[in-house]
């Protein structure tokens, strides 16, 4: 990688013009379309005045001009003038030269340190906080923007007024860029698209392992991973282009300083607890003390201190933040000595973070001038970091289906062993009282085992809460203690809930573990399968690839409800057309979309979406429901169902069910079902 960013880099470039001694001619480079331009160079420098351009024909003229190279500071050194090395107030302006009269340009201006006012051609055109020439009166302020103006002339003359009394940095620390208008505003929102892109990446990584945490709390380094995520989140959210400002306009400057501040420095010791949880037999208890306490030292120095004080911070803390890095690399080549698992794909991605890391010190210092890379950096060796903890999760899924199997044999073996003791029973009548009673010993042990199965069921198909957005009514009706139906309702988000019903093969025993191996399978895909359909495709793939030998298929839906776009989502794999009543009565039909679960390799499902309002009601259904109704005719028997719930639309939620169940019984001519039934009524509210 490092020797292709090389090759890279010798690839010849235009190489854009920069200012000199006040002047910057960029007529050539500019003529094309789809250029921005820099103004970087030396820009004529007047330290100590502020000059408006009305006032620039009266200066003398023997007047020797100073010269000042933009991107820089006026700051000097800290053992000449202490927590004032920043302080002061300068004029500077430029003469450019681009050869675009009457073409709409733009001036994308970055904050200033810490305070400014922009001239173009005499008139001003942006500010930034108060320019003074004291600290009582002026008022710092960070706020990027993009300024258009329409030039009247091939050239353009820019005036800056720059102050600071609030931060260790003075001067035009960050360069303006000019370009033709629509350019500079296509870059621009380009820059938000990737910057939202990352924050809104990084961000769910971080909550995704909240919630791991939340379900696996034995492992706690993910919640430390997922707290470094929502800081790199938040940082990114409030430097760079300062979306925080946008969002929040009259958020004070020194509150916005210190969440850029305390977004950088908590990353540290909140890290540093996530690597030492993950490497802790390699990682010393007193560094990861000491990195810690001076990382939460430098925070509270943040909070109870000005901006003039802390942000001198800023390089002691760089300079701490990679002393810790390179006691991490020590770490992980010790881990890599002893081949632990994981420790070569962490070298990496946090070689490629430190790289970063060191590129940002480099350019915030002035030392060079290239891209900000480091929130790409961070993303990365996230990322590569999210792939090492889901690989350790899916081994644990691995264990648990291994262990279903298992469980499935011994199921088997039991099972030959009652039909051992079945025939000697026959055979031996001499031994009739003591075999029936070894028999009933058995038979005891398989009705706890089926009491504890349906126990199990019960909770994994416990109902949770889905107000305000939805009622759910049940009807469920298995032959036996445990039955082949099951179904689970899940809220995925407070407005997002996903309902799934399945008839499993048999009953009893089987059933139960066909069960919960269904239950294993939705609750692990259920987390990454957007969609219902997706859901579907894993769980088929994962029946047929894993479970042939066991040869389960079973009919199967989803449906997911999306109360942000009011909408539904349905996919079934070999069911029966389902039912949608609207709140006027009239039907809609949920179609079967697919085969049934684990029959055909690689299929993609279809998919159906219909809105939804209030008053709505849909049916979920299996089979065993209205077969009986006529076991000649399936397909009369779900037109005499549908006949039935037509019957309801003008009853209250409440009855029904009731109503429903007995309207079937008395069309069956019959008090119960042969096979399982299952019905989930849902009404939106």
């Amino acid at each position: 990688m490092v020797w292709f960013l090389a090759l890279i880099s010798c690839i010849a470039k235009d190489v854009p013009p920069t200012a000199n001694k006040g002047f910057l001619s960029a007529e050539s480079y500019l003529f094309s379309p789809a250029k921005t331009l820099e103004l970087a160079g030396d820009w004529e420098y007047y330290p100590g005045l502020l000059i408006s351009p009305k006032e620039f024909d009266s200066l003398p003229t023997s007047r020797e001009p100073h010269f000042f190279n933009v991107p820089g500071i006026w700051s000097e050194s800290f053992l000449d003038r202490g927590f004032l090395a920043g302080d002061g107030y300068a004029t500077f302006s430029l003469e450019v030269k681009h050869g675009l009269q009457g073409i709409p340009l733009s001036l994308k201006v970055p904050e200033m340190e810490t305070a400014y006012n922009l001239f173009i051609d005499g008139e001003k055109v942006a500010s930034n906080g108060v320019v003074a020439t004291s600290y009582q009166t002026g008022k710092p302020e960070y706020r990027p923007r993009i300024v258009d103006f329409f030039p009247k002339e091939n050239q353009t003359s820019i005036v800056l007024q720059i102050s600071n009394y609030h931060h260790r940095k003075g001067g035009p620390a960050q360069v303006i860029t000019l370009g033709r208008t629509s350019d500079i505003h296509n870059k621009y929102e380009f820059a938000i698209l990737r910057d939202m892109l990352l924050v809104g990446s990084i961000l769910f990584m971080g909550i995704y392992h909240l919630f791991l945490f939340w379900n696996r709390k034995k492992d706690p380094f993910t919640y430390w991973f997922a707290l470094t995520c929502i800081l790199v989140a938040l940082r990114v959210f409030i430097t760079g282009n300062k979306y925080i400002i946008q969002l929040y306009p009259d958020l004070p400057w020194e509150i916005h300083l210190k969440l850029s501040y305390l977004s950088f420095f908590l990353i540290t010791p909140i890290f540093a607890r996530y690597v030492y949880l993950l490497f802790k037999p390699y990682f010393s208890r007193r560094v990861y003390e000491f990195l810690k306490y001076l990382g939460f030292a430098f925070c509270f120095i943040v909070l109870v201190t000005r901006s003039s004080f802390y942000t001198y911070l800023m390089v002691p803390f760089q300079i701490f933040t990679l002393l810790g890095a390179i006691y991490t690399f020590f770490v992980i080549s010790r881990a890599i000595r002893d081949s632990l698992s994981g420790a070569v794909l962490f070298l990496f991605s946090f070689a490629i973070f430190i790289a970063s890391f060191i590129n940002d010190i480099l350019v915030n210092n002035l030392i060079i001038h290239s891209p900000l890379t480091i929130h790409f950096g961070i993303f990365t060796m996230f990322f590569v970091q999210s792939v090492y903890i889901a690989r350790n999760f899916s081994k644990g899924f691995v264990e648990a289906e291994n262990l279903a199997i298992e469980l499935s044999d011994k199921n088997k073996t039991l099972q030959k062993v009652q039909n051992q003791l079945t025939d000697l029973n026959e055979r031996l009548e001499t031994r009739v009282k003591d075999k029936t009673e070894e028999l009933q010993g058995k038979l005891d042990q398989i009705g706890k085992d089926m009491r504890l199965a349906k126990s199990i069921i019960q909770s994994v198909t416990k109902l949770p809460d889905v107000d305000p957005f939805l009622k759910v009514d049940l009807l469920y009706k298995p032959i036996a203690e445990v039955g082949g139906d099951i179904y689970f309702v899940k809220r995925i988000q407070d407005f997002y809930y996903r309902f799934f019903l399945g008839d499993a093969t048999g009953h009893g025993l089987q059933a139960a573990l066909y069960s919960m191996m269904i239950q294993s399978e939705f609750e692990r895909v259920s987390a990454v399968a957007m969609r219902p359909n997706d859901l579907l495709f894993y769980m088929n793939q994962h029946f047929y690839d894993k479970n042939a030998d066991l040869q389960i298929y079973f009919p199967a839906l989803v449906m997911d409800f999306d109360f942000h776009q009011k909408i539904l989502r349905y996919a079934g794999g070999g069911v029966q057309n389902q039912i949608h009543m609207k709140k006027n009565g009239t039907f809609t039909k949920l179609e079967n979309t697919g085969p049934i679960i684990g029959i055909l390799e690689h299929y993609r499902y279809g998919i159906l979406e219909s809105k939804v309002e209030s008053g709505d009601r849909i049916f979920l259904f299996t089979d065993g429901l209205f077969e009986e109704l006529n076991e000649s005719d399936g397909v009369q028997a779900w037109v005499d169902l549908s006949e039935v719930i037509q019957n309801t639309v003008s009853l209250p939620f409440s009855e029904v069910i009731p109503s429903i169940q007995t309207m079937l019984f008395q069309r069956m001519n019959k008090s119960q079902w042969k096979d399982d039934s299952t019905l989930i009524f849902i009404e939106i509210t």
